[in-house]
């Protein structure tokens, strides 16, 4: 398995690129230029974001407060020959559509996956003996949460080019907007997502499939862990008794066997007459 020191590579692409895509994801979030239109009647300069909006130098309006401010007027305007399709007559473009919302929450959800993926990510490499079912976890949350990202981003870009949200209504002049930089830095962060599932795809395929020596490596290391004496794995030749090896020796000599690891020797000549003899089995040299 490729490795940089303790970190395997593969994982340590998951954690990089999760950990930019959510900085990158984070401050699209944070800053209001995801349309962005010049006002040459009012001179200025405006910003439309998800939760945000900042028309020049005056103040900023938020989502939050959306329902403090009057974009209609108060008849309701029907079309001939439509019954039921009623429409309340702009005074301007809103700040917040119902769309806002929905992007808005798409994207705090993703936030949320992607960090619980990270999460997973450094358990994996920390606690070994959960290394599989932590890169099961860290796969199913990746996945969620860049399907979220991409639908996320799908809807704002579907919903930008609308016709009521495409342009803001000035003064005397109607401007149209464009992409902001937060809009971007979104981008960017879904594209590091994406390379980040790969990582992780790459990374299951060896954790399950790898081979026998790298696993027999993580089980080494998870034992280890675990405060196993050593990281010795059972192996029956490590438990065979002492075996013994014929020994060249001169002639007619009796001391032919001999300890293959300590050097010791033993003699097969009978005892003498009257010598106290052991019950044992002795080999005779013929």
């Amino acid at each position: 398995m490729l490795s940089l020191g303790s970190f395997s590579l593969p994982l340590l692409a998951v954690g990089g690129a999760i950990g930019l895509g959510n900085a990158l994801l984070f401050l699209s979030i944070l800053t209001p230029a995801w349309q962005v239109a010049e006002d040459l009647d009012a001179h200025r300069y405006v910003q439309s974001g998800l939760w945000l909006y900042c028309p020049g130098s005056a103040q900023c309006w938020y989502i939050f407060s959306d329902d403090l401010i009057n974009y209609y007027e108060k008849v309701d305007i029907c079309r001939f020959f439509l019954i039921g399709d009623c429409r309340k007559k702009l005074l301007r473009t809103p700040y917040f559509f119902g769309w806002h919302y929905a992007v808005l929450i798409l994207l705090l959800s993703t936030l949320g996956c992607t960090t619980a993926a990270l999460v997973a990510a450094l358990l994996a490499h920390f606690k070994l003996f959960a290394r599989k079912a932590a890169t099961i976890v860290l796969m199913t949350i990746l996945s969620f949460g860049f399907i979220l990202y991409f639908i996320g981003l799908a809807v704002f870009m579907i919903n930008a080019e609308m016709l009521e949200s495409r342009y803001l209504i000035g003064i005397s002049n109607v401007f149209e907007k464009s992409y902001g930089y937060s809009f971007f830095l979104s981008c960017l962060g879904c594209l590091s997502i994406l390379f980040s599932l790969l990582a992780a795809i790459y990374d299951t395929t060896t954790v399950f499939f790898g081979q026998k020596d790298e696993v027999d490596a993580d089980e080494t290391m998870a034992a280890k862990e675990f405060g196993v004496l050593g990281a010795h794995h059972y192996n029956p030749l490590n438990y065979m008794p002492q075996t013994f090896q014929q020994q060249q020796y001169p002639h007619g000599s009796d001391m032919y066997y001999a300890d293959s690891q300590s050097g010791l020797s033993f003699s097969t000549m009978a005892p003498a007459q009257g010598d106290f003899q052991q019950t044992t089995r002795t080999f005779f040299s013929y």
